[in-house]
């Protein structure tokens, strides 16, 4: 009984002190960066910029193509980048701070259509 302890008791250390890999440090790769940033997008931005980004939505404007700078601006600030003419006179948009860090993945999507 007491081996079968000492084996379990084992197991478990090292199985627990194992570095498990997380989400933050997985790496994608382009195509799965933007399969990532489809469903972003499907869950954040669908209400207002309509279910394809390349076409103007019910509220906010087509959003395909658009640069990292300008979607970082809009989601975290609310704001344009320096030299940027908006497509709309609106200013209906939320800033989204909770995807900080799914900027890069709605970058890779509005750039792969």
């Amino acid at each position: 009984m007491f081996r079968f302890c000492a084996v379990f008791l084992s197991f478990f250390l090292v199985v627990s002190c194992t570095k498990k890999e997380t989400a933050e440090n997985t790496v994608l790769t382009p195509d799965q960066l933007a399969v990532h940033g489809k469903t972003v997008y499907q869950l954040n931005c669908v209400a207002c910029h309509g279910a394809d980004p390349k076409v103007d939505g019910p509220v906010g404007p087509s959003i395909a193509g658009s640069s990292k700078e300008l979607i970082e601006a809009r989601v975290m600030r609310t704001q344009y980048p320096d030299d940027y003419k908006p497509k709309r006179t609106s200013h209906t948009m939320v800033a989204l701070p909770h995807l900080q860090n799914e900027i890069p993945a709605l970058h890779a999507y509005l750039n792969s259509l």
